[in-house]
């Protein structure tokens, strides 16, 4: 029989281990954009503190290195319009990793019985991906 949990500190401690088990870089924001929670991937990819994340603006991590305006323009506009949104592209050029092509995917999360939002944002790395596109459109044009 299904047990809810209903101490709150177990709760959370779920929802860490579940972000912790994610294999994409993942994040949970706050209505402000002030970083809740990451994955390790997050941390690992993007090569970022976890002491400097948490609880950080999104758009200051890595010296600003987040403020991008695509990420912006999804979590600022979409994302209050719409609640959710599969698949955004974004490309940046982050100074430790270099350029990647992301798409993300995000999720407004409303609660029933608090006024607080949440936003669960993913990034799929898809560089690799567009990088062997670019290359097969290149073979393809010099065969015509």
């Amino acid at each position: 029989m299904f047990q809810p949990i209903v101490n709150i500190e177990d709760a959370q401690t779920l929802a860490q281990a579940i972000v912790n088990t994610i294999t994409e870089p993942f994040l949970v924001l706050d209505e402000q954009f002030r970083v809740l929670a990451a994955s390790r991937s997050f941390y690992n990819t993007f090569e970022v503190d976890p002491q400097q994340t948490q609880g950080s603006l999104l758009y200051a991590l890595g010296d600003g290195q987040w403020d991008i305006p695509a990420l912006r323009l999804l979590l600022e506009t979409i994302i209050p319009a719409k609640t959710a949104m599969d698949d955004f592209e974004v490309e940046h050029d982050f100074p430790q990793i270099g350029r990647r092509t992301m798409l993300l995917n995000a999720r407004k999360v409303l609660y029933d019985h608090s006024p607080a939002i949440t936003i669960l944002l993913a990034f799929n790395d898809i560089t690799a991906r567009r990088i062997i596109e670019r290359e097969k459109e290149e073979l393809l044009g010099r065969t015509e």
